[in-house]
């Protein structure tokens, strides 16, 4: 995914109640990307997309 849209329009999401979160955030924490990308797709795509205040 991050190949083909970029980091910039990822977002991490939980297919609640159909996945644990927890097993996700496990996977998410020690996936093989960069800390940059990390920190987009965890957090600050949504900031931005959503317009939320930090």
């Amino acid at each position: 995914m991050i190949a083909e849209v970029g980091a910039d329009r990822v977002l991490f999401a939980v297919d609640y109640p159909y996945e644990r979160t927890n097993q996700a955030v496990e996977w998410f924490d020690h996936c093989a990307i960069n800390e940059e990308d990390r920190e987009k797709i965890a957090r600050l795509n949504a900031v931005r997309l959503f317009k939320l205040d930090m």
